[in-house]
């Protein structure tokens, strides 16, 4: 049985937010893993072991949102389950050679705790949303949800590519539009730290009043810092399904994409939901930046 601890409870050992960054060379040290069970969960423990490498620090978080009382006692996740799924989500951590602190929250709802959570570290993981776009959209869920809430970069995991990301893929999606240029930044310093080949992104679009220098000037950039990185993948098409097709084409691992959280009626133009619930890979979404 694990070691845990209550949702009240700071772990000694592990690298606070502020000095995370010093803790590691890792882009990602700190990093909470909610685990609940599903295979893209337990995909992401892996995953962020692989990012976190061995100075860093994994809080490998179970919600348990217990409510009611006697028979009408529920739970996010039974409490019969959630030593086993907290002592595999560790063997992984282990395995890796990275340090781990399994938490239980009884506590709810899971997503409030979970982002609540995920404030102090440099990186929350998760199981991807159901796939399927729409069905995603309408379903039930804390990954779908958390799309429009989420504050701290979140890698929504998916189990065929869980582990090293050495030797494997990176897609990082840009429209050319501010703020992209540090997306792409973003993904070929994680191309460097894991070893990974890095390829930008861009779907051309006809109504779009994108700069293309901006695009080019990316491309230079990421080869710049990545003397093997691919040619640019641009197309013509929605940006969605040249990202999707892209994904598909290199066999990626990872793509890498910038959000605006959008909510309610505008999240259904949203680009990076569409990657989230459609993409054949793990995505890892970043946040803007707060004023």
């Amino acid at each position: 049985m694990p070691k845990t601890q209550t949702h009240s409870q700071e772990h000694e050992g592990a690298p606070t937010h502020q000095d995370s960054a010093t803790a590691s060379t890792s882009l990602f040290s700190n990093i909470l893993c909610a685990v609940d069970g599903t295979r893209g969960s337990i995909a992401g423990v892996g995953m962020a072991a692989s990012l976190a490498g061995p100075e860093g620090h994994l809080t490998l978080l179970a919600v348990t949102a217990v409510s009611g009382a006697g028979l009408s006692t529920s739970a996010a996740i039974s409490p019969s389950r959630v030593d086993q799924l907290l002592s595999r989500a560790q063997r992984i951590a282990e395995d890796a050679g990275v340090p781990s602190t399994p938490v239980v929250d009884p506590s709810g709802p899971p997503l409030e705790i979970i982002l609540e959570r995920a404030s102090g570290h440099d990186l929350l993981t998760m199981g991807a949303p159901a796939s399927s776009w729409l069905g995603g959209m309408l379903v039930g869920g804390v990954a779908a949800p958390a799309l429009s809430r989420f504050t701290t970069p979140m890698l929504l995991a998916r189990g065929p590519f869980a582990g090293s990301l050495r030797g494997r893929h990176i897609l990082v999606a840009s429209d050319g539009e501010e703020g992209s240029e540090q997306i792409v930044e973003l993904a070929g310093r994680l191309g460097q730290s894991q070893g990974a080949q890095v390829t930008l992104v861009n779907a051309i679009v006809a109504e779009s009043k994108i700069n293309p220098l901006a695009i080019q000037a990316q491309a230079r950039a990421l080869a710049h810092a990545l003397p093997d990185a691919d040619e640019p993948y641009i197309e013509p098409g929605k940006p969605w399904t040249v990202i999707l097709n892209a994904a598909k084409n290199t066999d990626a691992a990872l793509v890498v994409i910038g959000s605006r959280r959008l909510s309610g009626v505008r999240a259904f133009g949203s680009v990076s939901r569409r990657v989230a619930h459609d993409a054949p890979c793990s995505v890892l979404i970043v946040p803007p930046r707060q004023p």
